[in-house]
């Protein structure tokens, strides 16, 4: 078997790497961590977020994003220790803004775009016909990949036990536009817009005609132009989807998942897996967070301690609190509650080891990396906060969360 992937070679050697991984796994938390190391491996490094929550602006310590990367302060990246060529930009995902721009980009004139960009049907429709936020995150990332204003970009995936639902977007919107409901629609559409209504299906122009009363939309007039107009663009949005799929799969992209040594946050990771290998997208490794370790990295005891050396465990522990807290200190029973926590918490470790077992164990088995991240004390809210999730990540050994 080859070595595994590290995430050092990752964002040091890859042009994208997406995080996938469901809601509170800690993923904005870790795509973030990625994009700061590469930072401070000198590369341009932009961050991008799908999820609409403020926790990447808040990890990344400043106070608003946009749809068009934000620098983060020189002074403070040199003190985390990035070198003047390296950059770490932010931005969050204006779905909106960014269908807009696509449509804008194949209209064949400029008044075939004000025509979609003003069609009544579009402005209510284009959240859905975007595939929500996936497709326009796709579009997204291939855009900033195609300007080359970034060696590296980090996507951070929406908190969904569907996050890869953006990879399949440009497929969904292919099928749509190439779905019968679209022919039947668009086929009478152009009859319309070239000859009147009279050719539309009685039945269908009495539906028609009972929505424009009741809303006081021109429905008929607004598909028809909707349609007419998009029928145009159509190869363009397939050639675009075709492009930006293969760009992701591609040898310039990596995939990491993000997990959790919760129950259920195992269940959706360990599902998310075997999406992954049934859409053939290579996973570079996993990052389990908030971990239970034991003290230095060393193997958990099955007691703290055991049993044969209990009395002498606890009377050594109980002279300790003696010579250091003096004779009034009730030196026995803190030893015996001091023992007590030891065993409680050996325990969490030896749950959490189990409950991970076989998402770390199938990952490692098709040649992934795994780490371990330690449940920190505090949220991750600063710049500084990451760095400390980026030591476990990149650093190797099994005393650093690597599994030997």
């Amino acid at each position: 078997m080859s070595a595994p992937l590290d995430p050092a070679a990752l964002v040091r050697d890859r042009h994208i790497i997406v995080c996938v991984g469901t809601g509170g796994v800690g993923k904005t938390t870790l795509a973030a961590s990625f994009a700061l190391a590469g930072a401070r491996l000198g590369r341009r490094t932009a961050v991008l977020t799908i999820d609409p929550a403020r926790r990447l602006a808040d990890a990344l310590g400043i106070a608003e994003l946009g749809n068009q990367p934000t620098d983060l302060p020189r002074e403070r990246l040199t003190a985390l220790g990035v070198p003047p060529e390296g950059r770490l930009a932010a931005l969050m995902l204006d779905m909106k803004r960014t269908f807009d721009e696509l449509v804008a980009r194949f209209a064949d004139s400029e008044e075939a775009r004000q025509h979609i960009l003003g069609n009544r049907i579009y402005q209510h429709i284009s959240d859905a016909l975007a595939g929500s936020a996936e497709y326009s995150a796709m579009e997204k990332v291939f855009e900033l990949s195609e300007r080359r204003d970034f060696d590296l970009i980090v996507v951070d995936t929406p908190p969904s036990q569907h996050a890869l639902d953006f990879l399949e977007a440009p497929r969904r919107l292919v099928e749509f536009l190439d779905s019968r409901l679209v022919q039947l629609l668009l086929h009478p559409a152009l009859a319309a817009g070239r000859f009147g209504v009279r050719l539309f299906q009685r039945g269908s122009e009495r539906v028609l005609h009972l929505i424009e009363r009741v809303s006081g939309v021109s429905f008929l007039e607004d598909i028809s132009e909707f349609l007419l107009a998009f029928e145009g663009m159509s190869e363009g949005f397939r050639e675009r989807a075709r492009e930006v799929q293969a760009r992701l799969v591609g040898p310039d992209a990596a995939f990491v998942l993000a997990a959790s040594p919760a129950k259920q946050a195992t269940r959706h990771a360990l599902e998310m897996l075997a999406r992954l290998s049934a859409a053939e997208v290579p996973l570079a490794g996993v990052v389990v967070n908030r971990v239970h370790t034991w003290p230095g990295g060393g193997p958990t005891p099955d007691r703290v301690p055991t049993a044969d050396r209990e009395d002498e465990a606890r009377r050594a522990l109980a002279a300790a609190f003696a010579h250091t807290e003096g004779s009034g200190f009730p030196a026995d029973e803190a030893a015996r509650a001091a023992l007590a926590v030891a065993d409680g918490y050996a325990a969490l470790v030896r749950a959490d080891a189990e409950s991970t077992a076989e998402l770390t164990g199938r990952v490692a088995k098709a040649g992934g990396f795994v780490r371990r991240v330690p449940e920190l004390s505090g949220d991750v809210h600063d710049l500084e906060g990451l760095a400390r999730v980026a030591e476990w990540v990149f650093r190797t050994g099994p005393e650093n969360g690597e599994d030997a």
